[in-house]
């Protein structure tokens, strides 16, 4: 660029002056700054951005003066600019220039043709892979578009511009993807839906809606594992999300894994209460899968019995287990020779049950009642109180069933035996109190 003299004698210094502001100034190219992050096509100053060095400073002055004509809409000035250099030793950036022109003028199929042969003489040239990008961005081709950007984004990952496009390209995909594999889902063409949902994961690993996408897909395949893996990982990706941790929780129960059950129910817990039931039913789940055979299935019976109860009196209470037992102990000829046995001596040795004087039988396949539910409930909460006192429905000398539901050790009474899921509450809520003191 022409420098501008400042002084002058007389009215040759003043001639001088007129010339050199004509001549120099006057012409000189104004700079050429970044892109427009915004714009639909980048128009990157291809001079200083040759693979193998710059332009030469002439050559570069008419290049940013056809940039300059270009972006201010005079395209006809600029293709005679850049069509007096296509043939000199800045071919390949004048040639670009060109198909700036092309693609301002909307002729995308010429611009094409030139992009396409400028990058297989000078490939990974920025600008040029750039404008291609942009091109495809602009005809639909996302996918094209996508890897481009991405292909830009490693080389420069600070240029604003490539990482504004990068993020808007993406974003369309993966709505476009997302909208495809919902429609499919729904018509019931899980093949194209599991396609569409692995494109979305594909267009952006980092972010959780392809892997919802796929969680969902694997579901309606009846593959749960697989399900449960994609949710938990979109989960991982977004744990603000509450739909997603409640979807992860939902088939976190449906694989039987309680734990992570009740972790991601206890989460969301805190601030919906409607999840409250779904944490007390995977704690619940997670209590009876770490159970031996015996105490499990009497933790799922519909219709306990008492030597059920005994079980679970052994297996979740632990001051049953460590009670000593008084000498002369009542024997049943029913307790004995049986897998439970263990537990329904020391439950009648405790005062649990009572055995019969006339049959010498404690009944241990009876069902447990309710109003013999209260009376066990009483005596743990003895025995776990260590002797302290206990208060509430809990302290009273003979707690029914209706007083016991009314203060939340039992569920209220809608029949008159109790399940395995009622006792398996009822004995920790008793224990619990009369280990902290909690009036109930």
């Amino acid at each position: 660029m022409t420098s501008c003299p400042r002084t002058g004698r007389g009215a040759a210094a003043v001639r001088a002056l007129a010339f050199a502001l004509l001549a120099g100034c006057a012409t000189a190219p104004p700079p050429v700054g970044p892109p427009d992050p915004d714009a639909a096509f980048a128009f990157r100053n291809p001079a200083d951005s040759l693979l193998k060095g710059t332009a030469a400073p002439a050559d570069a002055s008419r290049i940013a003066r056809g940039l300059a004509d270009l972006k201010s809409g005079r395209l006809a000035d600029a293709r005679r600019i850049f069509e007096a250099g296509a043939a000199g030793p800045s071919a390949l950036s004048f040639r670009l220039g060109l198909a700036y022109v092309d693609l301002a003028s909307n002729r995308w199929g010429p611009a094409r043709s030139e992009l396409d042969a400028l990058l297989v003489l000078s490939p990974g040239w920025f600008p040029a892979v750039e404008a291609r990008a942009d091109l495809d961005a602009a005809e639909g081709r996302l996918r094209k578009a996508l890897d481009a950007y991405r292909e830009l984004a490693s080389s420069d990952p600070s240029d604003p511009r490539i990482s504004r496009r990068l993020g808007a390209v993406r974003s369309s995909l993966l709505a476009s993807f997302g909208k495809e594999a919902e429609a499919e889902l729904a018509a019931g063409d899980l093949a194209a839906a599991r396609r569409a949902a692995l494109a979305a994961v594909d267009v952006d690993p980092a972010a959780p809606d392809g892997y919802r996408l796929v969680s969902s897909v694997a579901e309606a395949e009846g593959n749960f594992e697989d399900a449960w893996a994609a949710a938990d990982r979109a989960r991982a990706l977004d744990p603000s999300d509450a739909a997603l941790v409640r979807a992860a929780a939902a088939l976190a129960m449906k694989t039987e894994r309680y734990a992570d059950a009740v972790a991601l129910y206890g989460e969301l817990a805190k601030s919906d209460r409607a999840c409250v039931e779904q944490l007390a039913e995977a704690s619940f789940q997670f209590q009876v899968q770490n159970l031996p055979e015996a105490a499990r299935k009497a933790a799922l019976s519909t219709r306990l019995s008492r030597a059920q109860l005994a079980t679970l009196l052994w297996w979740l209470v632990p001051e049953v287990r460590q009670a000593r037992i008084p000498a002369g102990s009542d024997v049943a000829v029913d307790a004995v020779d049986r897998p439970d046995s263990q537990g329904l001596v020391r439950a009648i040795a405790l005062g649990f049950f009572t055995v019969s004087r006339d049959t010498h039988r404690v009944g241990v396949d009876q069902p447990v009642t309710r109003a013999e539910m209260a009376g066990c409930l009483k005596r743990v909460a003895l025995l776990a109180s260590a002797g302290a006192p206990i208060d509430g429905c809990l302290g009273e000398e003979r707690p029914s069933p209706a007083s016991l539901a009314e203060c939340g050790i039992l569920l209220s009474p809608s029949a008159r035996t109790i399940t395995g899921r009622e006792a398996v509450r009822a004995l920790e809520e008793a224990g619990r109190a009369a280990r902290e003191g909690t009036p109930r």
